[in-house]
Order: structure tokens, then sequence, then C-alpha cells
């Protein structure tokens, strides 16, 4: 099977429609800061889907959130409208195969991102479907929240985890359904084929990237380049991270040069090896200007960034090695000040909500503890890709990218 690409707003075929008159913005954009507007925007926009409603995620469970938004696609699929859920098969292996048959007995048309059958076949394992794109008519949603209880706010029966997600509006959105439409193409293809996709400088006001791990590292290299010219703050919330090498460089040459560097991660992380990785790396951050914050309240699993005062970015990358060498991600990238700034607030918020961490204030570790930590790290460093490159100049038009089809 192949997955090609026709014209369509955001294709190399078609990239006059993507400017903006009088650098007015072409996309609306909506930061989603907590679960509690995410879920309100999703069950609103679900209600009222008349064509399409595709959602690709990697983790969909059989639980309380699972059974909510079954119901409403199940309603909406009772309307005539094409439900599509991809789910991967390894994230969501945890819900029984009869939760999905019911699922499509009531209209939801689900299928299993490699599934075990087609790596039995000669399939390959990698890369899975970690990213998030929903398109619900003419909106796009791209953040890191999943289909399972942990994402479900305490007051409604969930563990209340922190997510972070952005709606948006516009030409771009054409973009992702085309990215969802491949993957879907390609789900249970046993030759493991994948690809990236990028919008490039097609807009001024948005970028769509989704990636796979395979060269080039569009979302990695599109982080790379911004912090490598911030003028005045990088500040990264991220759940799992311990950034690869370069990254690390990066922002460590940012802070010497007197830019605000700030990171938030999680104090209770639900991936240890990641946070144990952290704690080994975190003297040698800290000694460099990197400033250290760990959120309190619940597990953050948000994963966005903001970058002087005309970039930020939300999605599903996270920060570690990990991402550029086993999953897809999918990021939207935002150069409106008014988004920037929402996303800027937020950053400052949840700023409020964690505790600085300091060279006087490690947490003691032990021996053991000690040599466990730097283990973890020393195998992130292991896993970490060397394909990450700066991208050819006759890609950064955007569209499909090399990519499609390894």
């Amino acid at each position: 099977m192949t997955c090609s690409a026709p014209t369509f707003p955001g294709s190399r075929a078609d990239s006059s429609t993507g400017r903006a008159a009088a650098g007015g913005a072409l996309h609306t954009t909506r930061l989603l800061p907590g679960m509690k507007w995410v879920l309100e925007s999703l069950l609103d926009d679900i209600a009222l889907a008349r064509e399409r409603i595709w959602i690709s995620t990697y983790i969909y469970r059989n639980d309380l959130m699972g059974r909510r938004f079954a119901d409403a696609f199940a309603s909406a699929a009772r309307r005539g409208v094409d439900v599509r859920l991809l789910y991967d098969a390894l994230g969501s292996h945890t819900t029984p195969a009869a939760f999905f048959e019911d699922m499509r007995a009531r209209g939801i048309r689900a299928r299993a991102y490699r599934p075990l059958g087609a790596v039995l076949r000669g399939g390959a394992l990698f890369p899975r479907e970690h990213s998030r794109i929903v398109v619900i008519d003419g909106a796009g949603y791209v953040g890191g929240a999943a289909w399972a209880d942990e994402w479900l706010p305490r007051d409604e029966g969930g563990d209340g985890w922190h997510e972070v997600c952005s709606r948006v509006m516009g030409p771009c959105v054409t973009d992702m359904a085309r990215a969802f439409e491949c993957r879907w193409m390609l789900a249970n293809e046993a030759a493991g084929r994948s690809f990236d996709y990028w919008t490039g400088g097609v807009y001024d006001d948005v970028e769509f990237i989704t990636d796979a791990p395979t060269p080039p590292a569009v979302i990695y290299e599109r982080h790379l380049a911004r912090v490598r010219a911030a003028r005045r703050r990088v500040w990264i919330e991220n759940a799992y991270f311990c950034p690869p090498r370069g990254l690390e460089r990066e922002l460590i040459d940012a802070a010497r040069r007197g830019i605000d560097v700030k990171i938030i991660v999680p104090r209770d992380s639900d991936l240890p090896a990641i946070r144990h990785a952290s704690l080994a790396r975190y003297p040698s951050w800290l000694e460099n200007g990197l400033q250290i914050h760990e959120f309190l309240p619940s597990m953050l699993h948000a994963k966005f960034a903001v970058i002087d005062d005309d970039w930020a970015t939300v999605g599903t990358f996270n920060a570690n090695a990990t991402s550029l060498r086993w999953v897809s991600e999918a990021n939207l990238i935002v150069k409106q000040p008014a988004f920037v700034r929402d996303a800027a607030r937020l950053f400052e918020q949840d700023l409020g909500r964690s505790e600085a961490v300091r060279l006087d204030n490690l947490p003691r570790q032990g021996p053991f503890a000690q040599a466990r930590n730097a283990l973890w790290s020393f195998g992130l460093d292991l896993v970490e890709p060397r394909h990450a490159g700066a991208l050819p100049e006759a890609e950064r038009e955007g569209g499909f990218l090399q990519a499609l089809g390894v």
C-alpha cells in the first residue's frame, strides 16, 4: 500500500494558500490548560459533529473515560458521522479485544495500529503510534491526553493528571486529516512503513508536525533551532524530561548567554526510569544554569514549551531519547502572540504549584540509588539515535518527507 500526497492546502503542490493577509492569523487557536477544558471542548465538538471524528491515540482503555467517549462516538455514528479510532496495540494492550469489537458493532471504525498479528507476519514492532491527532469536522487537536482514567479529573473518578492540549481551526486541519489517513491506511502493514509530515513554512502562524523515528527528526530539530535562536526565555514543561545530549547542550548554551531557562517536571512520575536518569543529571544541569522545578499536585503529563514571545509548541514529544528512537509523535507550533501569552501564563501558574530544585536541596540518594540513576542515564545515551541532523533545504516547504515508505 502506498500513501501519496495529492494537492490540498498545506501540501507542496498548493503552498500559496497558507499566507495570512496583512500578517493576520490564518488559524484560530486555543490553548486547553487542563483536562477540564480538554474534555469540555472535545465533547462539545463531538456532539456537534456532522462529517467526521477521527482520533489516533496511544492509549484507549475500557474504563470510565473510555466508556464515556465510546458512548459519545456511538451517538455520533448513529447520526451518520464517520467515526474512526486508531489505537496503538501496544499502548492499549490491557484493553480487551471484546471492548473494541463492541465499539465496531456500534458503528465506530476502531483499528489497531501495528497489532501483534502484523508483527508476527514479519512486520516491525516499532515505531509505535504515540502521537495524538484528533480531527472533528473542521477542528483539530494536538496534545498529550489519552483515553484512560489517569486523565479523568479526580472529582469525576479519575487520577487527575495535569495535561495541556491545543485546538486549531484553519487549513492545517487538512494536513492533520491527511496525516491521520495515512497512519490509518498503514496501520496493518507487515512491512512496518511510516512517514514524517511537516507543514514547514507554508503557514505564517502555525506549523503541524508528525514524525517517525527515522531521519529527519523534525520535532526535535524545530526545538533545537528555536532554543538556539532564543533571545529572552526558554520555558519547557515536559512529563519525561531527560533530553538528548544535543538539546541538553543547546539549553546549557542558552543559559550561559543569559537566557531564562526554566524546566518543569513531575515530582512523582509514572515512569520512574526517566526520573532516575534525570536525577543523575540534576547536579550538572543546575551547575550550568538550568532552573529545575518539580510539579507537586499530581502527575504532570503535559508536553509544551514557550520560547520568547512569539513561539510555543504543544504536543506529544517526550524530551528524551526514547521519543526519537521508538515512537511517532505529533506537535503543533503556534507563533500567534496571544496563544504564546496564554501558554506563558499557564507555565507561570504551574511554576507556582512546583518546588524549585537547588544544589542544596537535591533528593538524598544512597550509593545504590546513585548507581541506579547513573545506569538509567547511560541507558538513554545508548538509546539516543545519531541521525538528528539538520533538515535539508529541499524539505523545508512542508509536506511528506523522505521517511515515507521506509
